[in-house]
């Protein structure tokens, strides 16, 4: 049966790892930011959470879109009526069960319907993250684009766009977790053999961004 309370679970677990450990970074005068972690999806959410738990403090997370319901794919480009990956599959929960998926679907629907899913509805999946954001404390800056990283020495200089004007903010470590976005751009091309129209997205290399949690200066 689904639960009177479908957050009690999740609270539950959060309750018992105990508060956020201290921030054990010391401050830089001039850094902003320890970590600015692009992308406020799935993996930017679930990255932002664990540096937290791990006593990472000054951890900010932006986004290009302008919020929460335009935030990656799941409710914009994505057309799959189900994710392809099965529902068993580990996401942002980082091991705690009580923030995962099987979690939040069977607080609100039951064990039996939870039982009865071959695989996650795309718009379950999108609901499941904006909780999990929430549930979580992942505060994201919504309409705020990265648009150039310039090296400073030991850290980086970002430039942020936000309602046209462009503020430059410091930051020891970036992660980019911009996911089908990262990809590359896309052009729409045509097919000379069933004469349609169709968008593909070129390979540009791959860039990949890591934290280095281990490396502060």
């Amino acid at each position: 049966m689904p639960q009177s309370d479908p957050d009690s679970v999740a609270r539950e677990a959060l309750l018992l790892i105990g508060p956020d450990p201290q921030n054990w970074v010391p401050d830089l005068d001039g850094i902003d930011h320890n970590v600015v972690v692009v992308g406020g999806g799935q993996s930017g959410s679930a990255f932002a959470f664990a540096l937290r738990r791990a006593g990472i403090g000054k951890v900010s997370v932006i986004d290009a879109a302008a919020g929460g319901s335009e935030s990656g794919v799941w409710l914009t480009s994505a057309r799959m009526h189900k994710l392809r990956t099965p529902k068993t599959l580990p996401g942002p929960e980082l091991g705690l069960a009580g923030l995962g998926f099987q979690a939040w679907y069977e607080a609100r629907y039951g064990a039996a319907a939870y039982d009865a899913l071959d695989r996650i509805l795309r718009l379950d999946w999108a609901a499941y993250l904006d909780w999990y954001r929430k549930v979580t404390g992942v505060a994201v800056r919504y309409a705020t684009r990265l648009v150039r990283i310039e090296p400073a020495g030991e850290h980086l200089r970002l430039h942020l766009e936000q309602d046209g004007r462009v503020t430059v903010e410091a930051a020891r470590k970036l992660v980019l977790a911009t996911g089908f976005a990262g990809s590359g751009g896309a052009i729409r091309t045509h097919c000379a053999i069933c004469r349609s129209n169709f968008m593909r997205i070129p390979p540009r290399g791959s860039t990949s961004g890591r934290c280095g949690a281990g490396q502060w200066r």
